[in-house]
């Protein structure tokens, strides 16, 4: 597990955070935390993927460097190597890195809906053009705001983005801090690739059934 750490409680972002490293065997007692050394001391959001040619690659948000997506590598899950910038267009948060339809996507949280990249060799990061996911508030259910910091299921050829709305953070009270306004609400909506990128019809139903193909 890749777990951020806020060492206390702090009334602005400018303190440090750091990505820690714990092992487990049976996913319930995790053990030998270990801080990673990456770009800065203010490092959250890891995402981990394994590497087509072997080894492992990490991409997290450096909020140092005006919260860009920064990428590590590592050979064994223990010992990572930063390698700097991977996607600095705007800040982004939250990214997600995934394999579908033959191709490589991150999808980044911006405050805006989520924006898309593809990439071929994930190093050179291309951003989908035509607006971003999410962008555009739905009609369900406590989701009548944008969508926040996905997360991808890829299961055969289906692929399903799960993302947080703050349902209270609308109209005259978007700007307020109360319980309503921080209060979140698990959302699924499936993906869909046209000709134009990733698509989320985020109002049609998500009927999800997952394989174990």
């Amino acid at each position: 597990m890749f777990l951020t750490v806020v060492p206390g409680i702090f009334n602005d972002w400018k303190h440090p955070r750091y990505m820690v490293h714990l092992r487990s065997q049976d996913l319930r007692h995790w053990r030998n935390a270990r801080i990673l050394q990456l770009a800065s001391d203010r490092v959250i959001d890891a995402t981990v993927l394994r590497l087509p040619e072997g080894g492992y690659r990490m991409w997290y948000n450096n909020e140092v460097d005006k919260k860009s997506i920064y990428y590590a590598d590592s050979a064994d899950l223990e010992n990572w190597i930063d390698k700097g910038k991977a996607v600095g267009d705007q800040s982004g948060e939250g990214p997600k890195v995934f394999r579908w339809k033959e191709q490589w996507w991150m999808i980044t949280d911006v405050w805006r809906g989520l924006a898309v990249y593809r990439s071929d060799d994930l190093l050179s990061w291309k951003r989908q053009v035509g607006g971003n996911l999410l962008e555009i508030p739905g009609h369900g259910e406590d989701d009548g705001v944008i969508g926040g910091h996905p997360d991808v299921v890829v299961n055969g050829d289906r692929a399903f983005l799960f993302y947080f709305t703050h349902p209270g953070k609308r109209g005259a009270d978007q700007k307020k801090d109360g319980k309503e306004q921080r209060r979140s609400s698990l959302q699924v909506v499936e993906l869909l690739l046209t000709e134009q990128g990733l698509q989320a019809e985020r109002d049609a139903p998500a009927y999800v059934r997952l394989s174990n193909d």
